[in-house]
């Protein structure tokens, strides 16, 4: 799995502060072949996805979208999109004790989760999937 951050300058982001989190993502999840694309949006973007693909009028700050239910072997494979609005992560790193980055690399690990079939719908999955998110997120 190679993982592409797209619109890093936009922002401001140095994607290389994140090399350990990937390193963490692909020991922890099952080997994929083919990209995986992490993208930089703003609240108006992310808004508009979530408005259309979640029926949710309102920005988030993390979206995914996996393709592996619908990759084509012959070619190099999309595994999914992770959409992460920066300025929502801005406004809410501090309710979490983090700096942007850190907060960036929570919805990394969230969104490429999600992208790996891992759900939070039930609390059974939740803990699941937080589980997860404490095992990649505890070594950085």
């Amino acid at each position: 799995m190679n993982i592409q951050f797209i619109n890093t300058k936009e922002w401001g982001i140095d994607s290389t502060i994140f090399k350990s989190v990937v390193v963490r993502l692909k020991h922890h999840l099952p080997k994929a072949k083919g990209d995986l694309n992490v993208i930089f949006v703003d609240d108006q973007k992310i808004h508009a996805l979530n408005k259309t693909y979640r029926h949710k009028d309102q920005p988030t700050d993390v979206l995914s979208f996996s393709y592996l239910d619908r990759l084509d072997p012959s070619a190099t494979p999309t595994l999914g999109e992770v959409f992460i609005s920066v300025p929502t992560a801005k406004k809410q790193a501090p309710l979490y004790n983090n700096d942007l980055n850190q907060e960036i690399e929570k919805l990394i690990v969230h969104g490429v989760l999600h992208i790996f079939g891992y759900d939070h719908e039930v609390e059974a999955d939740y803990r699941v999937m937080a589980a997860m998110e404490d095992k990649i997120l505890g070594g950085l």
